[in-house]
C-alpha cells in the first residue's frame, strides 16, 4: 500500500484512510520511510522522533487521493503536515509532483518555527514551504503583533513583501472584529528581512481609530524576534527655561551578544550640544556599566552664581566671606563645561559572596538636577542627594558581612560638601550560633567604622538666638541675619543673600550643636549575646539573655580648616575645642543582662481567635560611659515608638549604648477573626529605675547632639507609646502609632497609614504629626498629610493624583524669618492646608499602548523672601514595539534651590 502501480488507467484513483494515507503520501513525496505506530497521533510522532525526523515530512489528514496523470497528490479533511518544524493545517491540501508546488485552501494556516501563525484562504508554496504566494493573508506574532494584506510573497526564505499591508499591535475587538483597533500602521508594501531582523514599511500613514493622522514616505522597525537591534530610537523632547527647547536622539550599538551602546545628543537651543553615552557588558560572574555625559554651555548666565548655582560667587559676596572654595574669588567665574561620570557593577563571586559599587562624579553638585541626568545614584529621601559606594557582602543562612564605603554629594544649595563625611569604610557582621551546652541562641555582631570630614558641621539651638527677639512662631533675628527655624545663618550684600550653611552665633555646649567632626573619627565595636526561651507548665513565657558590647573609639580632630583664616568667625573648626577634646582613643564596655516575661492567653470564640499578651522586660547596665566626649554620628535619630519598646539598646547605632537599669512594660491584645478580620493593639511605657538615664544625660552631660532629649525617654517614666493595626477585609487596613505625654496624655506624635480599595478606587493615606523638640533644633511643630488615589476607568483608562499637605506651613514659612524688626513677621501663611507637591496624572494601557499626561507641581526652596513652586507636564505615548514618544515641559518661576532662574 505504500507505492502506487503506474499501470493503472488514467481514470483509476485510489483512497486510503487514516494513518494509511500519512505513510502513502510521505513516500509519494520522496521523504524517505516512516514506521510509525498507526494509532498515534501527529502530536505523538513529533514527540517521538524529535530532531530525528527534521528533514521529513509527517502528515496526517482524512483522506489521500492520487492522480497519477497529473502526478498530483490530494489530501482531504482536516489536513497537517509537518516539515522542518513548521506546521500546514487546511480543509485540502495538494501537492503537485511536476512543479514540487504545494497548495493550500480552505481555512489554511501555516504555524512557523518562531510561532508565528499566518492565515489565509489560499497558500501556494515549494515542498519545503519556504518560499510562495498567500492571498488574503493575516499574520499573528507570538507576542499578538498583526500584520495583514491582500497578498503576500516570500522568497529564498528570507524576504516576505505584503502588498497593501497592515500593521498593529493592538488585538481586535471582541464585540466587533471589524472594527479599526485604536491605532494601526497602512502601508503600501510592508517588508520582512529575516537576515536582516527589519520590517520595513514604504509609503505608510498612522491611523488612530481608523482616523489618518500622519504620513511618512519610509520608515523600518525590529522584527518581533529581535530585543537588541542596532539603529536609530525614538527621539524625545523637551522645554525648560534654563536649556530652551530640546530634541534626544538616542542611537543604539548592539555591538555583541553581551554588550552595548548607548548613545544620546540632545541639541538644547539655549545651551548647546550635551552627550550622553552608556556601556553595558555582561559577564559570566556579573554585569557592570559606565555612563558619562557632558555639555559645553552656550549660556552659563541661565543658571545662578554659587552658592546658589553652578556658577562661582559674584566678587562682592566672595570678599564677605573667604576661605570657602565655592565663594573664595574675586571675579564672576562662570562654568562652560559640566559634566559627570558614573558607573555600577555587580559581581558574584560565588554563591555566598557579591562585590559591587555605585559611583558617580560630577563637576557640580547642579548639574544632574540641572540637565535631567538620570542617575543610579541619585536618591531623594528627606535629602536629596547622590551616593556613591563601593561594597563587598556575604551570606549564608546564619551570618552576614557587609563592607561599604560612601561618598556623599548633596545636590541643593544648603550643601556644602565639606561638611559631608567619607566613610572609608564600614564594616557589618552578625552570626548566629546555637550552642549544645546550654542552648538557646549566641549572636556575634561585629560593627567598625571610618569616616573623616574638612569642615564641622554647628547648628545654632533656638535658646542661643532668644537675645535677638521672639515672635508667636519662635525666634527671629534684626535685619537679615537669623532664619529661624531652619535655623540658618544669613548675611546679606546688595541684593546678593549668602546662605552660610548653618553656622552658629555662640559656639557653646547647649546654644549648639555639633553634627558633624571636622578630622578623622574611627570606631570598632563587638557585642556578643545570647538568650534563651523557657516555658513553665502554666504557659508562661520566661526569656533570660546577656550581652557585652565592647568599644574602640579613636578620633582626631582638625581644628585648622577654615579656621586658619583671620578674616573667617564663622565657619572656625577651632571651635570644636568647645566640645569636644582633639585626639583621643579610649576603651568602652557596656555589659548587660536581663530577663522578659510574657504570658499569652488564648481564647477560641464561634466569631475568632483571642490573644492577650502582658509583657515585662527588666535589663541591668552600668552607666554609659563617655556621654558627650565621642564623636555621635550614627545615632543622632531616636524615635521612641512600639517598634523599639523592648530593644536591648534604642539607639539606632553603636556610638551611643544605653545604660542604667531599665524596665520595659507592656500588653497587647490580637484577635484574628472568622471572617479573616484582623487587629491588634499594643500600649506600652518604659522605665528608668536606676543608675545614670542615658536618654536625660544629653541635658545633663551635653552630648554634642542631644540625643535622647524631647524623645519621651528622657525621665524617669517614660512617655506612652502605642500601636493599633486593623484590617477588616482586603480591600482596608491601617495602622496608627502614637506617642503620649505620661502625665497629661497630650499627643506627642501619631504616624497613621492606611490603604482603602472600593471597587476601582484605590486611594493611599500617611499621616504624621511630631511636637517641637527645640533641644533638638526643631522650634515648631511639623505635620503633614499624604494622599494618593488611583481609578481605574472603563475601557483601559485611569485617573491618579497625590498631594503633600503641609499642615503647620513648616515648608512654605521656615525660611520667613527674615524681618526687618524684632517682633513681626511679613507674609504670614495662616491657612491651614497647603500644598507642599501635588501631581495629576491620565493614563491609558492595553496590550498595545501607554498613553499618559503627567502634572506635578512642588516647592522648590527659594532664595528669596517667599516660596516659590516648580512645574512639570510630562506627555508619554508608546506605541508597542513600533517606539515611544516623550515631551517635558518644566515651569520655574524664579530662582530655586536647583541652581537655576
Amino acid at each position: 500500500m505504500a507505492g502506487v502501480s503506474t499501470s493503472l488507467m488514467p481514470s483509476r484513483r485510489r483512497r486510503l484512510l487514516g494513518a494509511v494515507a500519512s505513510i502513502a503520501l510521505l513516500a509519494v513525496i520522496g521523504q524517505g520511510s516512516l514506521t510509525p505506530a498507526l494509532s498515534q497521533t501527529l502530536n505523538d510522532q513529533i514527540s517521538q522522533r524529535g530532531t530525528e525526523q527534521k528533514g521529513r515530512l509527517l502528515v496526517e489528514a482524512k483522506e489521500v487521493v492520487y492522480d497519477n496523470d497529473s502526478e498530483k497528490v490530494e489530501a482531504r479533511g482536516d489536513v497537517q503536515l509537518y516539515y522542518q518544524g513548521r506546521i500546514l493545517e487546511a480543509d485540502r491540501v495538494i501537492y503537485d509532483r511536476k512543479t514540487k508546488r504545494v497548495y493550500a485552501e480552505g481555512n489554511a494556516k501555516l504555524v512557523e518555527t518562531n510561532g508565528q501563525i499566518i492565515y489565509s484562504n489560499k497558500f501556494e508554496l515549494t515542498d519545503d514551504f519556504r518560499d510562495g504566494f498567500i492571498d488574503s493573508l493575516r499574520v499573528v506574532s507570538p507576542d499578538k503583533q498583526r500584520i495583514t494584506a491582500a497578498r503576500g510573497e516570500r522568497t529564498d526564505g528570507e524576504t516576505t513583501v505584503f502588498e497593501r499591508g497592515t500593521y498593529t499591535a493592538c488585538e481586535p475587538c471582541k464585540d466587533n472584529p471589524e472594527k479599526p483597533p485604536l491605532w494601526q500602521v497602512k502601508a503600501a508594501r510592508i517588508i520582512a528581512k529575516n537576515s536582516e531582523q527589519m520590517i520595513y514599511y514604504e509609503d505608510a500613514r498612522f491611523e488612530f481609530f481608523g482616523l489618518p493622522i500622519a504620513y511618512i514616505p519610509y520608515f523600518s522597525a525590529p522584527d518581533p524576534t529581535v530585543s537588541r537591534k542596532s539603529g536609530l530610537l525614538t527621539p524625545r523632547y523637551s522645554r525648560r527655561g534654563t536649556l530652551g527647547y530640546g530634541v534626544s536622539l538616542p542611537i543604539y550599538f548592539a555591538t555583541a551578544p553581551n554588550h552595548d551602546v548607548l548613545w544620546t545628543p540632545s541639541a538644547l537651543s539655549r545651551q548647546g550640544m550635551l552627550n550622553e553615552l552608556e556601556w553595558r557588558h555582561r559577564l559570566e560572574t556579573g554585569v557592570y556599566n559606565i555612563r558619562a555625559s557632558g555639555i559645553f554651555q552656550a549660556d552659563p548666565t541661565a543658571f545662578l552664581p554659587g552658592p546658589f548655582g553652578p556658577n562661582k560667587a559674584r566678587a562682592e559676596t566672595a570678599q564677605l566671606i573667604s576661605g570657602i572654595p565655592d565663594l573664595a574669588t574675586a571675579k564672576t567665574d562662570k562654568r562652560v563645561f559640566r559634566g559627570s561620570i558614573e558607573t555600577t557593577g555587580k559581581f558574584l563571586i560565588n554563591k555566598n559572596w557579591t562585590f559591587g559599587w555605585d559611583i558617580a562624579l560630577t563637576t557640580d553638585k547642579y548639574y544632574l538636577n540641572n540637565y535631567k541626568i538620570k542617575s543610579e545614584s541619585s536618591q531623594i529621601n528627606y535629602f536629596k542627594e547622590s551616593v556613591s559606594s563601593v561594597y563587598l557582602r556575604g551570606k549564608t543562612d546564619r551570618a552576614y558581612f557587609d563592607m561599604t564605603g560612601y561618598y556623599f554629594q548633596g545636590q541643593t544649595y544648603t550643601d556644602w560638601q565639606k561638611q559631608s563625611a567619607v566613610v572609608h569604610p564600614s564594616l557589618d557582621y552578625n552570626r548566629r550560633f546555637t550552642p549544645d551546652i546550654i542552648g538557646g541562641e549566641l549572636t556575634v555582631d561585629v560593627n567598625a567604622v571610618s569616616l573623616s570630614r574638612e569642615q564641622a558641621d554647628f547648628v545654632a539651638l533656638p535658646n542661643a538666638l532668644q537675645r535677638f527677639g521672639t515672635n508667636e512662631r519662635g525666634p527671629v533675628g534684626p535685619g537679615s541675619r537669623w532664619l529661624g527655624a531652619s535655623p540658618l545663618f544669613q548675611y546679606t550684600v546688595g541684593t546678593v543673600g549668602l546662605n552660610a550653611y548653618q553656622a552658629c552665633a555662640i559656639y557653646e555646649r547647649g546654644n549648639c550643636l555639633l553634627r558633624g567632626v571636622a578630622g578623622n573619627v574611627n570606631r570598632a565595636s563587638a557585642t556578643i549575646s545570647w538568650r534563651r526561651t523557657f516555658i513553665d507548665p502554666l504557659g508562661q513565657s520566661w526569656t533570660p539573655f546577656v550581652s557585652a558590647q565592647f568599644d574602640v573609639l579613636n578620633h582626631t580632630l582638625d581644628k585648622a580648616g577654615l579656621g586658619s583664616n583671620p578674616s573667617n568667625t564663622i565657619f572656625g573648626n577651632d571651635k570644636q575645642a568647645n566640645f569636644i577634646g582633639g585626639s583621643e582613643t579610649n576603651v568602652r564596655a557596656m555589659p548587660a543582662i536581663g530577663l522578659e516575661y510574657r504570658y499569652p492567653f488564648v481564647a477560641n470564640t464561634s466569631w475568632g481567635t483571642h490573644l492577650f499578651e502582658p509583657i515585662a522586660q527588666v535589663i541591668a547596665r552600668p552607666n554609659e560611659q563617655r556621654i558627650g566626649k565621642s564623636p555621635n554620628e550614627d545615632s543622632q535619630s531616636l524615635v521612641f515608638s512600639d517598634s523599639n519598646l523592648f530593644s536591648l539598646n534604642k539607639f539606632s547605632g553603636y556610638d551611643r549604648t544605653e545604660g542604667g537599669v531599665r524596665a520595659n512594660v507592656g500588653a497587647q491584645y490580637t484577635t484574628t477573626f472568622a471572617n479573616g478580620a484582623y487587629a491588634n493593639l499594643l500600649v506600652g511605657q518604659s522605665y528608668h529605675l536606676a543608675g545614670r538615664n542615658s536618654f536625660e544625660a544629653g541635658r545633663v552631660y551635653s552630648d554634642l547632639i542631644n540625643t535622647g532629649l524631647d524623645s519621651g525617654l528622657d525621665k524617669n517614666r517614660s512617655d506612652y507609646v502605642t500601636r493599633f493595626a486593623f484590617t477588616p477585609n482586603k480591600q482596608l487596613n491601617f495602622v496608627a502609632r502614637g506617642r503620649f505625654d505620661d502625665a497629661t496624655l497630650k499627643l506627642k506624635r501619631l504616624e497613621f497609614s492606611s490603604t482603602v480599595v472600593t471597587g476601582s478606587l484605590t486611594t493611599n493615606i500617611v499621616y504624621a504629626r511630631q511636637d517641637a523638640q527645640p533641644d533638638l533644633g526643631f522650634v515648631r511643630r511639623r505635620e503633614g498629610l499624604a494622599v494618593s488615589n488611583t481609578v481605574s476607568l472603563p475601557n483601559n483608562w485611569y485617573v491618579s493624583g497625590s498631594v503633600l499637605l503641609d499642615l503647620d506651613r513648616y515648608i512654605y514659612d521656615r525660611d520667613l524669618y527674615a524681618v526687618s524688626a524684632p517682633g513681626t513677621l511679613p507674609n504670614y501663611n495662616r491657612s491651614l492646608f497647603r500644598p507642599a507637591s501635588l501631581g495629576v496624572a491620565i493614563g491609558y494601557a492595553d496590550e498595545c499602548t501607554k498613553f499618559s499626561i503627567n502634572y506635578s507641581r512642588s516647592i522648590a526652596d527659594n532664595l528669596g523672601a517667599a516660596k516659590t513652586t516648580s512645574s512639570t507636564v510630562l506627555f508619554k505615548l508608546e506605541l508597542t514595539h513600533l517606539g515611544q514618544l516623550n515631551y517635558r515641559q518644566t515651569i520655574n518661576p524664579g530662582a530655586t534651590a536647583d541652581g537655576t532662574r
